[in-house]
This record gives structure tokens, C-alpha cells and sequence, in this order.
């Protein structure tokens, strides 16, 4: 769709002197003797009277012509074109992944870490996520910004192959992992805003409770989506001690209040694979969002008119200048 707009519409004004305007130079009679250089035994007296008028004319009418196109200039003409397009709109997503040194249990398999799945299935979610604005926080006895937010799929990925359990000080404070995420997620405008939690410990910074972090970034619109991740063995209640029982059970309790307060997912993985499915899954909750949005381009015409102008004003000049002259 194409319409024509005004950068000064109020400038269009001045049109409305252009009559005042002809009516002071319009000319009377005694003010000039206008001649003409042709053969002076004209016969045709009324062709003679109106070519007269029509030269008497034309400079004056040439010169309204040309006024009006610079005051049209000034008021810059625009010719608007309306596209639209379809666009996709990425989120705010805050990895946060646990560096604790239980992270360090080679118990995924041929002697796999949980750590080095966890970074590679972080990594992994990350590339998947062109139109999203990321950012990394690595946590433990304390939490840490390994990467701000940023647009670039590739440096999350970059960000997240170097988190090692060294960075941090030993220990799991959710509390203070799920308010440093947030704390990122708010320097972004982008909306929704989500965590992605991934930890095997239950909570125990002393600060903060996670349930009272949770209240606080439901007030936020934060959402968070907490991943248990322990070995095969962990995961079955079969096997779990009177200890480890406690334990699960209050991790278990922790991430679901997190995650339920903020309207997010709890999920339990136990495999590469499993944890692989999670973070497709949490690809499928948070999806971009597509939208039709309006773009305008505008090509001005100021010059056209500006040029048109003192195109019009040049052949009054030649006009007056020729064999057809007004002489005063």
C-alpha cells in the first residue's frame, strides 16, 4: 500500500498567498508596453490580442508554477509504502546450570561426567536458539555471569563448553543462582522472561529460601523451568538410603515449588538422552513467536519538486529574455 505524506504539511500554507501574490504583479494598465519583434503588418487583429495576453501571462503564471513547487519542496513530499512482514520474535532465556562438585560423578555411562553431558546438551540448546537473547550463569556455593545477555547463539555455546566446577566456590544456593539469572534477564527487554535451571543437589545457601525466590520472580513474570539431574541409580527409589531419600525429597520439593510458582515445567533426567528430550521439550514450550509487523519506506520527493521549481523559474528567465520580452 503506497500513499503520499508531508514531512511540514503545515508549510502547504503558503499556497494559499499565491493569489494575493498574482494580484500584486498582475499587470495594469500604463505599467509596461509589451512588443513583439514578429512581422508588424498583423493582420489577424484577434489572434494578434490573444497571443499578447498569452505572453503577458506565461512569466507570471511560469513564476506561480515554480513558487508553488519550492513551497511544496519545503513541506517535503514523501511517497509511503506500507510492506509487511512476517517476523519472529525470540525470548529471554537464562541458563543456569550447577558447577557443584558432585557435578564431577562420573556416573553417565563409559565413565561420562555429569558435567560434560551438561555442557554439551547446554550447548546444544543453545544453537537451537537463533532468535532468542541468552544468557549463562554457572553456580554453586555462589553464582557467577559467565556469559551477559547477548544474541549470539554462539558465544552461549562457546560460554558453556568452558564452565568447569572450578569457577565457583563448592556447594548448591539455588536461592542465589535463580536471583543472579534474573538479575540478567531484567537487563533485557525482551519478554517472556525464562530460567533454565539445571542442578543435582538439593539447596543449601543460607541466604534466601528458594520458595521465597520463586514468589519474587513470579512478581517479576520470570518463569522457571528446574531439571533434576542425577544417575540411574539416584533416580530410583529403590536405591536411595534413608539419607539420600531426605535429600530428594527436599530437592524435589525445592524445583517443583520453583518451577510451579513461576508457571514453569519439573523435570527428572537420569541419561544424556533424557536430558537431550528435556531441553527439546522446554524448545517446544518456549517457541518464538511469530508476527505480522508493518515496516514503511519512505522516498522523499523534496528534490524533485526543488529541481521542478527552478526548472520553471530558468524558462521564465528565457522567456522574459527572448524575442517575446516584457519591456518595462
Amino acid at each position: 500500500m503506497m500513499q503520499i505524506e508531508f514531512a511540514r504539511p503545515d508549510l502547504l500554507y503558503l499556497l494559499a498567498l499565491l493569489p494575493l501574490w498574482g494580484l500584486l504583479v498582475w499587470p495594469r494598465v500604463g505599467r509596461g508596453v509589451l512588443y513583439t519583434r514578429g512581422d508588424p503588418r498583423e493582420k489577424r487583429l484577434w489572434w494578434s490580442s490573444v497571443r499578447a495576453a498569452l505572453i503577458l501571462m506565461a512569466p507570471r503564471l511560469l513564476r506561480a508554477a515554480s513558487l508553488a513547487c519550492l513551497v511544496v519542496a519545503l513541506a517535503g513530499p514523501e511517497r509511503v509504502e506500507t510492506i509487511e512482514e512476517i517476523t519472529t520474535e525470540g525470548k529471554g532465556l537464562g541458563l543456569v546450570v550447577d558447577l557443584s562438585s558432585s557435578m564431577l560423578a562420573e556416573d553417565m555411562g563409559d565413565r561420562i561426567s555429569r558435567i560434560s553431558v551438561a555442557r554439551e546438551a547446554a550447548a546444544r540448546f543453545a544453537l537451537r536458539r537463533p532468535y532468542d537473547e541468552l544468557s549463562l550463569v554457572g553456580f554453586g556455593g555462589e553464582a557467577v555471569t559467565r556469559v551477559p545477555p547477548t544474541t549470539d547463539p554462539d558465544l552461549i555455546a562457546q560460554g558453556v563448553e568452558t564452565l568447569e566446577i572450578q569457577l565457583v566456590r563448592d556447594g548448591t544456593d539455588i536461592s542465589g543462582a535463580v536471583l543472579t539469572a534474573i538479575a540478567r534477564l531484567l537487563e533485557s527487554e525482551r519478554e517472556p522472561r525464562v530460567v533454565i535451571l539445571l542442578t543435582d543437589g538439593a539447596h543449601n545457601g543460607v541466604e534466601l529460601p528458594p520458595l521465597a525466590t520463586a514468589r519474587a520472580a513470579a512478581a517479576l513474570d520470570v518463569r522457571i523451568h528446574a531439571i533434576s539431574f542425577l544417575s540411574p541409580e539416584e533416580s530410583s527409589l529403590g536405591q536411595r538410603t534413608i539419607g539420600r531419600q531426605r535429600l530428594a525429597q527436599e530437592r524435589e520439593t525445592v524445583l517443583e515449588g520453583l518451577s510451579g510458582l513461576t508457571g514453569g515445567q519439573y523435570f527428572r533426567a537420569s541419561s544424556p538422552f533424557a536430558l537431550d528430550s528435556i531441553y527439546r521439550a522446554i524448545d517446544r514450550i518456549e517457541t518464538p513467536v511469530r508476527q505480522l509487523v508493518e515496516r514503511e519506506i519512505r522516498h522523499s520527493y523534496r528534490a524533485l519538486f526543488f529541481l521542478l521549481g527552478l526548472s520553471l523559474l530558468g524558462v521564465e528567465m528565457l522567456l522574459r529574455g527572448s524575442r517575446w520580452g516584457l519591456v518595462p
